[in-house]
């Protein structure tokens, strides 16, 4: 990315390196809000666990990432097409679909720590809880990553960090006012 209006900028590359994988912060945010929202949303109720609903909390999981993906897909292909006023190529096409599938990553943390849970026999509303959790520290680790990234000193990186954990708490917070 470069700077507007700063000829002299280089490009930056924004997206987190984990070994050979590299991800795009704005998309793993984005989704994990999404799936917070998503998850505030579902109530189990009293039932115990069993495997329909443990397949239920993977659907309620891939279901709006998926959408979002999916939406986001459509959209970049269109925008493709008409900032470029022709037809995708084929590495349109398979660059639309990688990016795109990035939303989706965010799934694998959650669906993995739901099928652990579950093989303990946790109640699907506490696994879902501590899922939310692990998404609110999720967007307080990247309210940090934010203000590192901006060279901001460890203070600030605490109160970044803070912040949007805190942010994450009122989606969650918001969601339940809605639904419950």
């Amino acid at each position: 990315m470069t700077v507007p209006g700063n000829p002299e900028s280089t490009a930056v590359d924004l997206r987190v390196h984990i070994g050979r994988l590299a991800f795009d912060p704005h998309r793993l945010i984005y989704g994990t809000i999404i799936l917070m929202a998503a998850y505030a949303l579902y109530d189990e109720g009293q039932d115990p666990f069993k495997r329909a609903t443990l397949l239920e909390l993977i659907g309620v999981t891939l279901g709006p990432l998926l959408a979002l993906a999916m939406a986001h897909a459509f959209s970049d292909a269109l925008d493709l097409q008409i900032r470029h006023g022709r037809r995708l190529t084929w590495h349109d096409r398979r660059h639309v679909a990688a990016e795109n599938l990035e939303y989706l990553y965010v799934a694998v943390p959650p669906i993995i720590l739901t099928v652990i849970l579950a093989l303990f026999g946790m109640d699907a509303n506490d696994v879902v809880a501590i899922v939310q959790l692990l998404g609110t520290a999720s967007l307080a680790f990247w309210g940090a990553y934010a203000a590192r990234k901006a060279g901001l000193g460890g203070w600030m990186q605490t109160r970044f960090a803070v912040s949007y954990g805190f942010m994450g708490l009122i989606v969650i917070g918001v969601e339940q006012l809605l639904t419950h």
